[in-house]
């Protein structure tokens, strides 16, 4: 017998109805917004019944801490309220009082107190930053099939996201990718994990596009585990960062990796007011740890969420030129021998052109004066790695 507490199907049916949910942690009233695959129920409109405190935003509610869901019908011309526990239609029978079984081990709770209105959002943006082309996709009619398929034919993409709690028992809620053209924000707690059945999971997994990711442990984690999606040819700009430090220190490692905005400072050299959306992103995550399942987010908000992962291609390019400075180094220093070379240097025999030239061997001499240097500039820890101040 079905269980309609689970049974998102039947659940479904009643997108805009008025409900009461029972949990473990107490009792909820709300208008339905959306149930997924994963049972993750989400109310909006919600007032804590033990409280009487109305919640600002969206609650999100996991399938193993709800013991009850009734429909709640206005009374015309009246201000009592009727309830009605919620049956499965086929068997008549009620919602389970225990669900072992359920995937999610939490309810994430959004405190009235720790919520602020939407009105009360307001983020200062410069220059560019107001013009940015974004696509928010939160239903899968008209938008999401274009994106996927505008997706598909790209040779680079970059990718960032955010989540209720970067932990095996988070919840990914917002998904960001850009291309040269356009950032798609796919809101993943909505769209649940057909979004990725339906044709992202061929993007991400897709070996001939190139993602990229600024530290994809989490983020690879979270589709494996979640949503069995495989991250695959990742440019990852914390790990370049760290592989440039390794250059241009002649063979140190840093004693930390670089933030987002430490890597885009460093890299792309930007005026402070062109980060200054990260600092806004921090502050808006500690005020309330979790904005990202209020639903609707704020225009603002979701125009951070594009510059973030909209910089990470300008960043990977940067970071290239880098990575390659030392080869054009080289073979500018080749191109200069022959250039100022005796024609004698034209006709060396075979074996003798084989010979590692003198100007190739000059780049140990450089890796040294680069060690050197470091050393001056950094303090050792106790694991020999050198101490890395922000930039």
């Amino acid at each position: 017998m079905m269980d309609p507490v689970t049974d998102t199907d039947f659940l479904s049916r009643f997108i805009g109805t008025n409900l009461k949910i029972t949990t473990i942690h107490g009792s909820f009233q709300g208008e339905l917004f959306h149930i997924d695959s994963s049972r993750a129920i989400i109310l909006v409109k919600v007032k804590d019944l033990s409280t009487g405190n109305t919640l600002p935003g969206a609650k999100l509610f996991f399938g193993n801490v709800i013991l009850k869901v009734e429909i709640v019908e206005e009374t015309s011309g009246h201000d009592s309220q009727e309830q009605g526990e919620i049956k499965d239609e086929s068997s008549g029978n009620t919602p389970s009082q225990d669900n072992d079984q359920a995937l999610e081990p939490k309810e994430v709770d959004v405190p009235a107190a720790q919520t602020k209105k939407k009105s009360d959002v307001k983020i200062k943006f410069s220059g560019d930053e107001e013009d940015i082309n974004y696509v928010l996709i939160d239903q899968f009619q008209p938008m999401f099939g274009p994106a996927i398929r505008h997706l598909q034919n790209q040779k680079v993409l970059s990718l960032a996201a955010v989540a209720l709690m970067v932990s095996p028992h988070g919840k990914l809620c917002w998904l960001q990718v850009a291309t040269k053209s356009c950032v798609y924000i796919f809101d993943i707690l909505l769209l649940g994990p057909r979004v990725f059945k339906n044709g992202l999971q061929m993007v991400l997994e897709d070996k001939g596009i190139l993602k990229v990711v600024h530290d994809c442990r989490w983020l690879g984690n979270f589709l494996s585990q979640q949503y069995g999606v495989v991250l695959t040819n990742i440019f990852d700009t914390q790990v370049a960062d760290v592989y440039l430090f390794w250059m241009e220190t002649g063979g140190f490692l840093p004693s930390r990796t670089s933030t987002v905005k430490e890597s885009l400072t460093r890299y792309l050299n930007p005026s402070p007011s062109q980060v200054s959306f990260l600092m806004y992103k921090e502050a808006l995550e500690k005020d309330n740890p979790n904005i990202w399942s209020d639903r609707p987010l704020p225009a603002a908000v979701l125009k951070l969420l594009s510059l973030e992962v909209m910089h990470l291609l300008a960043l990977r390019l940067a970071m290239l030129d880098a990575m390659l400075a030392d080869y054009t180094l080289l073979v500018d220093g080749y191109l200069n021998a022959h250039r100022q070379g005796t024609p004698d240097l034209f006709l060396s025999s075979e074996s003798a052109s084989s010979e590692l030239p003198e100007v190739l061997q000059q780049f140990s001499k450089l890796q040294q004066r680069r060690r050197e240097k470091a050393l001056k500039e950094h303090e050792v820890n106790s694991l020999g790695f050198l101490m890395r101040g922000d930039k």
